[in-house]
């Protein structure tokens, strides 16, 4: 089994792993840079970045993922987020329980 050590270790490598993140909208991806990368009061390994899109009017992002400094796809999620025109932008982020069974 696994101590808290490895498993914070792990954690320390996922997110000092996570490069830039992407988003869709319509069928093109927009990259953006990670704003931030931690470990959660509760354990969880955050990654959140701002979806900050510059085309007018309302969007739809369907899809987000995250990359490594290889520009390997770390993970990916289907998504249906809105962004009115009169909004600045979203902040989005990943949260991954990493635990040991």
């Amino acid at each position: 089994m696994l101590t808290a050590t490895a498993l914070t270790a792990i954690k320390n490598c996922i997110t000092n792993s996570i490069s830039y993140a992407q988003y869709k909208v319509g069928g093109t991806y927009y990259k953006a840079n990670i704003r931030s990368a931690y470990i959660m009061d509760d354990g969880r390994v955050a990654i959140t970045f701002i979806i900050d899109h510059s085309i007018a009017g309302d969007i739809t992002v369907t899809e987000v993922q995250l990359y490594d400094h290889n520009g390997s796809l770390w993970a990916s999620k289907a998504e249906s987020i809105i962004r009115r025109d009169v909004q600045e932008g979203i902040l989005y982020r990943f949260a991954f329980t990493i635990t040991e069974s």
